[in-house]
């Protein structure tokens, strides 16, 4: 028996307007326009362009969009850190060839859409008001969401890094993603429930007002479904709630054995911590929103707590060790999460597309995306028709507070 349980109201969300955007391309001979962002898309700015190097025969300009500020801010630290490291790495290289000449790849603007898909809009109208190839952007689904019509329609090659919602790539053929999506991810997280930790009764506490955790369970409640055997309840919630009481009482008075939070990592430790007082011993599972978590003062609540993600920061292979060792010499610890990853692999990618394409012309890149085949730091990336990333799961858990491998799974 599966049931859908409404504890919270949910919030609606208003229709964003969004204006005809004019058109861009790239510049090839001059230095990107001035950013008229905000003071930390300037400082990107200038920043990617004082740490290029070397002779070039022009440049191509691109633009990032992340949460720079509000309760997101931690993946707007990490996405700007490894966007600009991949853009330094870059023309360190030599920059970009395409047709026998090297490009010096620059940021226009780096903008911060503060985790609102209003606040998005005009992150992305700031990328647009510069001469640039490609959006790197956004973190939330919701704000992706926001402008990845516009951005179809205008002819601007959009690779989100970090938005699983399953809607996103389907929107078009300039649209992708460097990270799996929720069609992918949600089966998963049904497995991993049943599979590996062999439970039958399970509770989905999701806030609903969000795209993202909406879509993510929505997917992995389509898998439930189709598993013989396995009940499971969904409780709703909305992003802004900070007591779970009823939620969590509710889960426990149905027997689950194992509750699913698919939720952004700001709200994870009042869920977890909350459940943990309650009595809930069991297993606690969410999806690569939880990467980011602070688990501070909350460390022996998150034993038997664990989430899908995207990459292991803490693997031995050469590739994510160079780039840890270059990151924290260029920044410190400070924003090194998954999102820093994924933000510096599809600049990497971006840059790959181009060679790949011999053009910085969104409407050639973009077929040479659809064909690549990328070595990023999570894993062997491909395209699927959609636009969407096939590529390995990581599960991270933790251990005494301390961030730990777990293993992996394949589709």
């Amino acid at each position: 028996m599966r049931k859908r349980n409404q504890i919270s109201a949910v919030i609606t969300a208003a229709a964003l307007g969004m204006g005809l955007l004019a058109g861009c391309g790239s510049s090839t001979s001059s230095a990107p326009a001035a950013s008229t962002g905000d003071a930390a898309a300037a400082s990107t700015a200038a920043a990617t362009q004082a740490a290029a190097s070397g002779d070039f025969d022009g440049t191509i300009s691109i633009g990032g969009i992340a949460p720079l500020t509000g309760s997101l801010a931690n993946w707007g630290k990490g996405a700007v850190n490894g966007y600009t490291l991949a853009i330094d790495q870059i023309n360190a290289d030599g920059g970009v060839t395409i047709d026998g000449k090297k490009y010096q790849l620059t940021s226009a603007v780096f903008a911060d859409d503060k985790g609102d898909p209003t606040e998005a809009v005009s992150a992305y109208n700031n990328c647009m008001s510069h001469d640039i190839s490609a959006i790197i952007g956004s973190c939330s689904s919701s704000c992706t969401l926001s402008f990845v019509q516009t951005a179809q329609d205008a002819g601007m090659l959009v690779i989100t890094p970090y938005s699983t919602n399953a809607t996103i790539c389907k929107t078009g053929d300039y649209i992708f993603r460097e990270c799996f999506s929720d069609a992918n991810q949600g089966p998963m997280l049904a497995k991993l429930a049943t599979d590996e930790f062999k439970a039958t009764n399970i509770a989905v506490i999701c806030a609903e007002d969000s795209d993202y955790c909406a879509g993510l369970a929505e997917n992995m409640e389509a898998a439930l479904d189709q598993m013989s055997g396995v009940t499971y309840q969904h409780y709703g919630c909305v992003t802004t709630d900070t007591d779970y009481t009823a939620q969590i009482n509710s889960a426990i008075e149905q027997g689950a054995e194992v509750m699913i939070y698919p939720n952004n990592y700001d709200t994870v430790p009042n869920f977890v911590s909350q459940a943990r007082d309650a009595g809930f011993t069991g297993p606690i599972l969410g999806g690569d929103a939880w990467d980011g978590t602070d688990v501070t003062g909350y460390e022996s609540k998150f034993n038997d707590t664990y989430y899908l993600a995207h990459v292991d920061l803490n693997a031995e292979d050469a590739a994510m060790k160079a780039y840890v060792e270059a990151y924290k010499a260029a920044y410190g610890e400070d924003g090194l999460n998954a999102v820093s990853s994924l933000y510096y692999d599809s600049v990497k990618m971006l840059a790959q597309a181009m060679e790949d394409a011999n053009s910085y012309d969104p409407s050639v890149v973009k077929d040479a995306l659809s064909k690549i085949t990328y070595e990023s730091l999570g894993g062997t990336i491909t395209y699927d028709e959609n636009g969407d990333a096939i590529k390995p799961f990581s599960i991270e858990t933790f251990k005494d507070g301390v961030l730990s491998y777990y293993g992996s799974f394949s589709s």
